[in-house]
């Protein structure tokens, strides 16, 4: 069975925007359970980090195919 390019690319998107739907509800999850005795501004600032560290993994996987 032959699979179209386009179909493929389609499915890649599904995935991708799955795969930033559960960082998002990773990092509100981490916030909720594990950060209460941390001021709001270390707070702000770590989720700031993650969530850009996680979106340049990304891109470099993507980058790679992998």
């Amino acid at each position: 069975m032959v699979i179209k390019k386009s179909v493929m690319v389609k499915a890649q998107y599904i995935f991708y925007i799955i795969g930033i739907i559960f960082l998002f509800s990773t990092l509100a999850y981490f916030a909720y359970e594990y950060l209460f005795s941390l001021s709001n501004g270390a707070k702000t600032i770590i989720l700031v980090c993650l969530t850009v560290i996680s979106f340049f993994v990304a891109d470099y996987l993507s980058e790679r195919d992998l």
